[in-house]
């Protein structure tokens, strides 16, 4: 070894011996002291994170309010739609939609409890895509009307139906047990507020008001009725007649008729040797075809001897429409050959019986119907304290439309002082029918009746026309309104620059995948096309 080896060895020795234990005790205590520093660097920074994202939260709500007031959301027919007014539709769409198949709604696979935008409407598209989809087509429709009748000068004041509709929101907020603030965004949506929805509110007022003066200018004439009904008879007559029912007995255990029945395997044995007991209960006894065969041709008999007598002894039925009538002999009775006698049996397999029936008559109803005012008392009043206020006063039609609009629940009867005009039987309950059609009623009338706890005060106006033309007229009505709203949208845009519509994406990638279909299936066409014409020219 060399001096000079020797030496830086002995300097790095010296080196290791000045590390005493003391030494790297300090050295430690140094160590996290660093590592205190910078964990209370990287505290402090995360501090600092946090309170940046709680400020910027709380100051997103303004910034959130004012881009849902001010912000394009969507835009339709050339008009911005900002989310208050699109939240404002949407809600009225599912709203309506959730009224109306209320009781079907779990047969639909809906829980309205439930995050909308997971649960499938179909395969493609969720329930919020669809009341999405839904709404957008209302704003079609609305901005479309909404500038029809602002170029046909049409005007509306809405201020009375306008205070009828906040009293209507005060009182409901206060069923409900909540703040009007709270009841309104329960009912169109987070940012509502009754100042921010109120155009959008008129807008409907006005629009409703003007599709229902079109209504009026596209009624159809008398003879425009007659002539639809005489193209539909059979939807708008009557029928009486009287039917037999035969139901074929079939056995509930074989009979010689009955199928051979396969040999079975051994009952399984358990391990004592025991045959093992099948505890399953037994089944109905389906019969076979040669016994429901027999019991039919058996029933067959009975019908053609109850034929004999069924215009006598058969159950009576009147009154009734083709789309009431059992289907299988709908046809029958509703033949433009039937007359008064008439008699047949007819068949029906999948019940296993025969139906004996006798024509009496076919007619066009002529029952008119009514006009009624009526009311719906608050709990401060019953029916009968109300008809004596009536009648210890002038006790006149106007009269009464005054204190309905004083007394009734019914909003929206309030304007026009509960009057219903051209009601009917269909549809209504048996005790306000009877007495609203009773033949001795004379206009003046007026009655208290309870209908499962709910009390009608009825005035009883006159009798209005048959029910068969304001049918055909509801129905000329609505297939010209139908027309009408199909070609005013028929070139309204919809855009959505933001991409929030989901349905939109759908129906795109859909068109494109129907597009990428159709031009493969031409390929194939003219694959096969040519193929064949080579196959012809090689031949020739």
């Amino acid at each position: 070894m060399s001096k000079n080896e020797k030496v830086t060895e002995n300097k790095e020795q010296t080196e290791q011996k000045v590390m005493t234990k003391y030494d790297r005790k300090v050295q430690k205590r140094k160590e996290e002291k660093e590592k205190e520093k910078k964990e209370e660097r990287i505290s402090t920074a995360i501090g600092i994170v946090v309170l940046v994202a709680l400020v910027c939260l709380v100051a997103s709500f303004p910034i959130r309010t004012y881009l849902a007031t001010h912000e394009t959301y969507v835009v339709v027919n050339g008009e911005a739609v900002n989310k208050v007014e699109f939240d404002y539709q949407y809600n009225l769409t599912k709203n309506n939609y959730i009224t109306q198949y209320g009781s079907y709604l779990t047969y639909f696979g809906l829980d309205t409890s439930k995050d909308l935008s997971t649960q499938m409407y179909s395969d493609t598209l969720t329930w919020q895509d669809y009341f999405e989809q839904n709404a957008v087509e209302s704003l079609k429709q609305n901005k479309a009307l909404m500038a029809e009748a602002k170029a046909a000068g049409f005007t509306y004041d809405t201020t009375d139906e306008y205070n009828t509709f906040k009293e209507t929101i005060k009182t409901s907020a206060a069923s409900a047990g909540i703040s009007e603030k709270e009841y309104v965004r329960s009912i169109y949506g987070g940012y509502a507020t009754m100042s921010r929805i109120e155009q959008y509110v008129k807008n409907d007022m006005v629009m409703n008001a003007y599709y229902e003066k079109l209504q009026e200018d596209n009624a159809p004439s008398d003879d425009e009725i007659q002539s639809y009904y005489e193209e539909n008879k059979a939807t708008y007559d009557s029928v009486d007649y009287r039917l037999t029912t035969i139901e074929a007995e079939l056995p509930t255990e074989p009979t010689e008729l009955a199928d051979p029945v396969e040999a079975t395997t051994a009952p399984d044995a358990d391990t004592d040797g025991t045959a093992t007991t099948d505890t399953t209960q037994d089944t109905a006894y389906q019969p076979s075809d040669a016994e429901i065969a027999k019991a039919m041709e058996d029933a067959k008999v009975l019908a053609d001897d109850a034929e004999q007598t069924v215009a006598k002894d058969g159950e009576a039925h009147e009154n009734e429409k083709k789309s009431s009538v059992n289907y299988l002999i709908s046809d029958w009775l509703f033949d433009d050959a039937r007359k008064a006698g008439d008699t047949t049996v007819i068949t029906n397999d999948n019940s296993h019986c025969y139906y004996a029936v006798a024509f009496e008559k076919r007619y066009l109803d002529e029952t008119p119907s009514a006009d009624v005012r009526v009311i719906i008392p608050t709990e401060d009043k019953t029916g009968e304290e109300i008809l004596e206020e009536w009648k210890n006063g002038v006790a006149t039609e106007d009269s009464f439309a005054e204190l309905c609009k004083k007394y009734t629940q019914d909003t929206s009867a309030v304007e026009n002082g509960g009057l219903f005009e051209q009601v009917t039987k269909t549809g209504m309950t048996e005790e306000l029918s009877n007495w609203i059609f009773d033949n001795s009623r004379q206009a003046g009338d007026t009655v208290a009746i309870t209908v499962s706890d709910t009390t009608y005060v009825l005035y009883y106006i006159g009798q209005d026309q048959p029910e068969w033309k304001i049918n055909i007229k509801n129905t000329l009505v609505s297939d010209t309104m139908s027309q009408h709203m199909q070609d005013i949208t028929a070139d309204v845009t919809v855009e959505d620059p933001k991409g929030k519509l989901n349905y939109l994406k759908v129906q795109a990638e859909k068109s494109a995948a129907d597009e990428t279909a159709a031009a493969e299936t031409q390929e194939i066409t003219e694959e096969q096309t040519a193929a064949t014409e080579e196959t012809t020219t090689q031949a020739q």
